[in-house]
């Protein structure tokens, strides 16, 4: 692979490289899995320093193009999983992913029975201290861990729903069958942060990598809050497609 830069050009040399190689990844000429050039290559190809290569690959990470393996060098990513719309961000998991075709799995991390602290009971309409189920759930496309999600719902409208085995199971469709509970509407905030030291553990990302939270509340017919989840989506490696219209 050959790699060029300008030094008379008022692009920045790091750029210069990391536009090279974004353009061979995005054209398909370099496919996933395939090994980019390493700093050492690079530097040998274009006599640019090493920090100058290193920073155009940590570029093309950020952007989730590419992944670096510890001790074997940087690989093309697999394309990110195109999103029907941020708004779909919030809802439900499993059917959100089978829209865009995706093989998913979900990992159950934690399911208990314990109480609402202030900001959880205001956002279900509850006193400080009542009981809720919480869970926590790792979701994954093929063997690739995309988002962790974290779920409060009130316990007196899931009796025991703490000790339910909802491995390979849908929440809603669990509230459905078991509860003959059905979700209304949700109204969803979303906000870009980066991910901490658990995000990114549970993720298996690097702290600091973009995330996108987003903070989901789900009500019933009646207006009664009864599902809040937050959701850590993994910003390398989804992206939403947004459609408008434009008013005369």
């Amino acid at each position: 692979m050959n790699l060029t830069v300008d030094p008379t050009s008022p692009l920045p040399l790091y750029y210069q490289i990391r536009e090279q190689l974004r353009a061979r990844i995005l054209s398909g000429e370099l496919k996933p899995g395939d090994a980019l050039p390493g700093e050492e290559e690079i530097c040998a190809q274009t006599g640019v320093s090493r920090m100058t290569a290193r920073q155009a690959l940590s570029q093309l990470v950020s952007e989730g193009l590419v992944t670096r393996q510890r001790g074997r060098g940087t690989f093309v990513s697999a394309p990110k999983v195109k999103l029907p719309g941020i708004q779909g961000l919030g809802m439900g998991y499993s059917e959100l992913l089978q829209q865009v075709g995706a093989s998913t799995e979900t990992r159950l991390l934690q399911q208990e029975l314990t109480v609402a602290g202030p900001d959880t009971a205001a956002a279900l309409k509850l006193r400080p201290g009542e009981a809720i189920v919480r869970l926590i759930r790792l979701r994954l496309v093929g063997r690739e861990r995309m988002a962790l999600e974290t779920s409060h719902l009130p316990a007196h409208f899931v009796p025991g729903l703490e000790r339910l085995d909802l491995n390979g199971l849908s929440l809603r469709r669990v509230l459905e069958e078991e509860y003959g509970l059905s979700l209304a509407y949700a109204i969803d905030e979303l906000e870009i942060s980066t991910a901490g030291p658990y995000e990114a553990s549970l993720l298996q990302i690097s702290e600091g990598v973009p995330v996108a939270l987003v903070h989901s509340i789900n009500y019933l017919t009646d207006d009664t809050p009864l599902l809040l989840n937050h959701i850590v989506h993994r910003g390398d490696r989804f992206r939403a497609i947004l459609r408008r219209s434009h008013s005369s």
